[in-house]
């Protein structure tokens, strides 16, 4: 009996061209999927409420920051439906910055398994991503019933939410994988991110009219730079409808491409440095 050749052994820092390595991640999709949600289910296994919690933390955040902002601020000015406004900058706000920060800790926190075995490295970013977004859904059931006890009638558009999130899921991908190398090569990034998102908070008009705040000023157009503020802005006239300026899907259009692509690249140039 003729014996088999060996196997071929697989570097496991090794890297393919970008259409095979594009093929390998489709591939993977699976997995994925199978892995983000694992992830989300295993979070509040320990606790009582268990993924009561998915609804329970976006409502906590929504009350302190109406709380510290609508009321001990005063930064409801100029708005009618606050606490709609809040529940709908939060919420969007958080879904980016969770994304970002566990993008942040792909690389570091899974060393051993890029040490052993050879895999597309963008599979960790991508991963942390699509957990971040399976754990955003809960938040269009508090948007939809904040809207409705607020006293919003029910419009098409809210059937574009998730739309919006898909893209918008693209774009922290993006974000992920910037900060998923940033942080590989600088431990500190990770220390360094809240405090960057923290100061993003306020450029965002998450707690705040952007429009009262830049009246009779000439600096506005630093908001619509904003992608988040464009995100933002555009799930509010979802919800609540009004005036839709095209300078909000503009900049969130060209940013999402922006850090999906630039993003991509930068990510895949230190393929075979991580877990070194």
């Amino acid at each position: 009996m003729a014996s088999r050749a060996p196997s071929e052994l697989r570097d496991v820092y090794a890297t393919d061209r970008t259409p095979i390595y594009l093929a390998r991640l489709w591939d993977r999709r699976e997995y994925v999927l199978f892995v983000g949600r694992s992830e989300l289910r295993s979070r509040q296994m320990t606790t009582i409420l268990g993924n009561l919690w998915h609804l329970l933390n976006p409502a906590l955040s929504i009350a302190i920051y109406y709380l510290i902002s609508g009321v001990l601020l005063e930064a409801d000015r100029g708005v009618d439906n606050y606490t709609l406004f809040v529940t709908v900058g939060v919420l969007v706000f958080a879904d980016v910055q969770r994304a970002t920060m566990a993008g942040a800790g792909a690389i570091a926190n899974n060393r051993g398994l890029l040490q052993s075995l050879g895999f597309p490295r963008a599979m960790l970013p991508i991963t942390s991503t699509v957990t971040e977004s399976l754990a955003t859904l809960p938040s269009l059931i508090v948007i939809v019933f904040v809207a409705l006890a607020t006293g919003e009638s029910p419009r098409f558009t809210w059937l574009l939410l998730p739309v919006l999130l898909a893209v918008m899921a693209i774009m922290n991908l993006g974000l992920a994988m910037i900060a998923a190398r940033g942080s590989s090569e600088y431990s500190d990034l990770r220390q360094v991110l809240p405090f960057l998102f923290r100061l993003l908070l306020y450029c965002s008009g998450v707690v705040f009219s952007v429009d009262v705040v830049t009246r009779g000023r000439s600096w506005n157009w630093i908001f619509d730079l904003n992608p988040v503020y464009g995100f933002i802005s555009i799930a509010r006239w979802l919800i609540v409808g009004g005036e839709l300026r095209w300078q909000w899907p503009a900049s969130a259009g060209v940013w999402t491409v922006l850090l999906i692509v630039g993003g991509f690249i930068w990510f895949r140039q230190a393929e075979d440095s991580y877990g070194r």
